[in-house]
C-alpha cells in the first residue's frame, strides 16, 4: 500500500478479531496485538516519537474500559492515525470532537464480521493522506532549494522520490505557466516536455472553468489556498481533479506556486451516484405522499411537479390530464423557474405538439431539445434547455394524461428509469381519483331518491333540514327524513335510520320510505303505519330500522302533534321561551320483535314552539368517544336566545350540525341528519293561513 508500511494496533480485541485481521492484512501492514492498556499507551508513545511517521490504525476492542482516554493519546499525531472502536456502548461522543469522521469509526459488536471491510477502507484513507502530505512536503523542500526552475521540468526538478509519488505535483510561475511537473501530474494532464513547458495551466481546462481556476490560484498568493474540485475532459471520460495551491519561495526569493493534483473522479462519481439514488428515493417518497394526500387532485399534482423540479434540478415539470369526451389534454399543474413555452400547451389535442404525440403513441419521448417538435424553438435556445423527457400516464391500459419536464443539463439513464416509476405512481393516483369521483357520483345518484329533493311549504310553519354524509363517504347511508301531506290537511314528518350502509341499506331505506307513504296515505295513525312497516321489514328479512314518526295537525293554534318513536333517540321540544327538553316515550326498533308496543304522545305546539328530529350521529358520532344524551342536545338548544330570527327552524338545524362537526371533527364515524319544525306567530284572529303549495296527492 505504501513505501512506508502501515501499522495496525489491536488493543483489547478477542482472539477471533485478532485472527481475522492478521489473516486479511498480514501482507499489507504490520499487525501488533496488545492485551494490556498500559502496554498500549507505552507503544503509542514510542510510535509517536519516531522520526518517520507511519499510517497507523488503532482497533480498540470491548476489553478496553476507557477507549476515549486511550485514543486521546494519539492527539500529537492525529493526522497519521485512525481509530476503530468495537463496542455496543453509546459513550463514544467525545471522539468525533477530537478526530474527523475519516479517523474515527464505531463498529457495533453485532457487526464484527464487517471489521475487515472497515479496516481496509480506513487504511486506504490513511495511505492516501500520507502520500498527499509527503508529496506536498517534498515538493516544498525541492522548490525552495532549486536554482534553475524554468529549465528543469519533471524529475530533474522534483527529484526521484517525488517524481514517483501517487499525488500529482506542478510548479507554476507568477503568471500561472507550468514550469515543472512529476510523473503523476503528467499522467493526469497528458503533459509532455516539448508541449507543456511554460503553457498556462488554465489551457488544460474547459473555457467555462478557467476564470474560476485563475481565481483559485490567485487565492494562494498569501500562503496555502483552499482545495477545490475542477472538471475536465479526459478523452471520452469526465475527469475530476482536486487542486491544492500553495505559495513557496526558493532560496533566491522568487515566489512560485506549488499545485498538488489528485484524481478524485471515482470518488466524486460514487458520491454523485449515491446522491442521485438518494434524490430518486426522496422523489419517490414525495410523490407517494402527495398522491395519497387528502387534498384535491390539482393540488396533489402541483406538489408532484414541485418535487420533480426540486429533486431532479429540472427547469420545469408539467402534468396534463386527459378529458376523454373531447380527446384533449388539460394542463393541471406546473412548477419550475421556466413556464410552458406558450399558452397553446394549456389545452393540447391528442396527436398535436410533442405532448399530444406522447399521449397518442402512449410511449415516452426522450430527446435533446433540438430534436423536439416544439412550436417555440427560440424558447428552448434562450432558456438553455438541454434535455426533455415526456411520459404517458397510463393505468390499467387507460390513458390518464402526460408528464413532461425540461432540464438545462443531460438527464442520466438512471434518472430516466426512475421517472418511469414516478409516472406509474402518478397514473395510479389519477386513476384512483377518477374512480373515486365515479363512485361519488354513483353514491349521490343512489342517495338522492332516499331524501326529498326539497322540503314542502307548510303554511304557518318554518321547516328546515340538514344532511351530512360521513366524511364524504362513498358508502350510501341509512339515514333518511321525509315530509309529506296526508288526508285531513295533516302532515307527516318522519326521520329514521336503517341499520348498515351501502346498496343493501339503500334498498331497505327505499322500502321504508315507500311503505311509509303508502300506509300513511291510507291511514296516518301511528299504530297503523308502524305495524305495516314492521311487517314489511320482517317479511323481507332486512336489517332493523329506528324511526321517529309524527303527525302534525296544523289547525287553529295550538297545533297538535302526535309523536311515536321506535328505538330512535328522543326528539327535542323547544318552547317559545327557549326551554328545551326531550319528548316521546320509547318503543322497540322495527323489524325485529314479533309484537309491538309503541306509545303515542300528543303535544300541543304554540307560536315559537319547535320540534327537532335527529339521527344518532348527533349523540354517538364517534362511538363511545365523547358520546352524549338527548338531554345534552336539549341543553345546547336551551342556551340559544328565543326567537332566532326569520328562519328559526333553519337556525336550530344549523346549530346542531355545527356543534356536532366541531365536537368530533375527524373522529366522526356516522352520517348526520336533522329535521326541525317551528310554529310561526299567527296573524289576524289567530287562524292559520290555509294557503299551501304542497301536494295533497300521495307522493310518487
Amino acid at each position: 500500500m505504501s513505501a512506508v508500511p502501515c501499522r495496525i494496533v489491536l488493543v483489547g480485541t478477542d482472539e477471533t478479531s485478532d485472527a481475522t485481521v492478521r489473516r486479511s492484512f498480514a501482507d499489507q501492514a504490520e499487525v501488533i496485538s496488545l492485551a494490556d492498556t498500559s502496554c498500549a499507551r507505552a507503544a503509542l508513545h514510542q510510535a509517536q516519537e519516531a522520526d518517520v511517521p507511519r499510517p497507523t490504525l488503532l482497533v480498540v476492542g470491548p476489553r478496553v474500559t476507557d477507549p476515549v482516554g486511550l485514543t486521546t493519546a494519539l492527539e500529537a499525531r492525529a493526522a497519521d492515525w485512525a481509530v476503530i472502536v468495537l463496542t455496543d456502548h453509546d459513550d463514544m461522543a467525545p471522539l468525533p470532537l477530537l478526530y474527523s469522521p475519516y479517523q474515527v469509526r464505531r463498529v457495533p459488536l453485532g457487526d464484527a464480521h464487517r471489521l475487515p471491510e472497515t479496516v481496509r477502507g480506513m487504511l486506504e484513507q490513511l495511505t492516501r493522506q500520507h502520500h498527499y502530505r509527503a508529496a506536498q512536503a517534498a515538493a516544498q523542500r525541492q522548490l525552495a532549494s532549486t536554482h534553475e526552475v524554468s529549465r528543469q521540468p519533471g524529475e530533474h526538478l522534483f527529484g526521484p522520490l517525488l517524481h514517483q509519488a501517487l499525488i500529482g505535483a506542478l510548479a507554476l510561475d507568477g503568471d500561472g505557466r507550468i514550469t515543472a511537473w512529476n510523473r503523476k501530474a503528467a499522467d493526469l494532464l497528458a503533459l509532455t516536455s516539448d508541449d507543456a513547458l511554460h503553457v498556462f495551466l488554465v489551457d488544460y481546462f474547459p473555457a467555462i472553468a478557467r476564470r474560476r481556476l485563475s481565481r483559485h490560484l490567485a487565492a494562494a498568493a498569501h500562503g496555502i489556498g483552499p482545495s477545490e474540485l475542477f472538471e475536465r475532459a479526459d478523452g471520452d471520460h469526465r475527469q475530476v481533479l482536486r487542486l491544492s495551491p500553495q505559495q513557496v519561495t526558493n532560496h533566491e526569493g522568487h515566489r512560485q506556486t506549488l499545485l498538488l493534483l489528485e484524481d478524485v473522479s471515482a470518488e466524486t462519481a460514487a458520491r454523485s451516484e449515491l446522491a442521485m439514488h438518494t434524490s430518486h428515493a426522496l422523489l419517490s417518497s414525495d410523490v407517494a405522499a402527495a398522491m395519497t394526500a387528502g387534498c384535491p387532485l390539482a393540488e396533489r399534482l402541483q406538489r408532484v411537479t414541485q418535487a420533480v423540479v426540486d429533486r431532479l434540478d429540472a427547469a420545469s415539470a408539467h402534468i396534463w390530464t386527459l378529458d376523454p369526451p373531447r380527446d384533449v389534454l388539460r394542463l393541471e399543474a406546473g412548477a419550475g423557474p421556466c413556464p410552458c413555452p406558450n399558452d397553446d400547451l394549456s389545452r393540447v389535442r391528442v396527436g398535436e405538439h410533442e405532448i399530444g404525440m406522447i399521449a397518442a403513441e402512449c410511449r415516452p419521448h426522450l430527446a435533446k431539445t433540438g430534436d423536439l417538435q416544439v412550436s417555440d424553438r427560440e424558447w428552448t435556445r434562450r432558456e438553455g434547455m438541454a434535455a426533455f423527457a415526456g411520459y404517458p400516464l397510463v393505468a390499467d391500459g387507460e390513458l390518464m394524461g402526460v408528464m413532461a419536464l425540461f432540464a438545462r443539463h443531460p438527464l442520466p439513464g438512471a434518472t430516466l428509469d426512475a421517472l418511469v416509476g414516478i409516472a406509474d405512481r402518478i397514473s395510479a393516483g389519477i386513476r384512483q381519483d377518477l374512480l373515486l369521483r365515479r363512485l361519488h357520483a354513483t353514491a349521490e345518484d343512489l342517495q338522492r331518491p332516499l331524501l326529498p329533493p326539497r322540503l314542502p311549504r307548510i303554511p304557518g310553519f318554518d321547516i328546515a333540514a340538514r344532511y351530512r354524509p360521513h366524511n364524504d363517504s362513498l358508502q350510501i347511508g341509512g339515514d333518511f327524513y321525509d315530509v309529506f301531506p296526508v288526508s285531513g290537511g295533516r302532515w307527516v314528518l318522519t326521520l329514521g335510520d336503517v341499520c348498515g350502509k351501502g346498496p343493501a341499506a339503500a334498498a331497505v331505506t327505499g322500502l321504508v320510505r315507500h311503505t311509509l307513504w303508502a300506509a300513511a296515505w291510507q291511514d296516518p295513525h301511528p299504530g297503523h303505519v308502524l305495524a305495516l312497516l314492521h311487517h314489511a321489514l320482517k317479511r323481507a328479512d332486512t336489517p332493523f330500522c329506528t324511526l321517529v314518526y309524527t303527525v302534525l295537525d296544523p289547525g287553529p293554534l295550538p297545533a297538535r302533534l302526535r309523536v311515536v318513536r321506535a328505538g330512535h333517540p328522543a326528539p327535542l321540544l323547544r318552547r317559545g321561551d327557549g326551554t328545551t327538553c326531550p319528548m316521546g316515550a320509547a318503543g322497540p326498533v322495527l323489524g325485529v320483535l314479533d309484537t309491538l308496543d309503541h306509545p303515542v304522545e300528543d303535544i300541543d305546539l304554540g307560536p315559537g314552539d319547535s320540534m327537532i328530529l335527529y339521527t344518532d350521529g348527533f349523540t354517538e358520532g364517534s362511538g363511545s368517544y365523547r358520546a352524549r344524551d338527548p338531554e345534552d342536545l336539549a341543553a345546547l338548544l336551551d342556551g340559544l336566545p328565543p326567537g332566532l330570527g326569520d328562519r328559526p327552524a333553519d337556525r336550530l338545524a344549523e346549530e346542531l350540525l355545527k356543534d356536532a362537526c366541531i365536537r368530533w371533527k375527524d373522529r366522526l364515524r356516522d352520517d348526520l341528519a336533522v329535521l326541525a319544525l317551528t310554529v310561526r306567530p299567527r296573524t289576524g284572529a289567530g287562524t292559520a293561513d290555509n294557503s299551501s303549495t304542497a301536494e295533497t296527492e300521495p307522493p310518487p
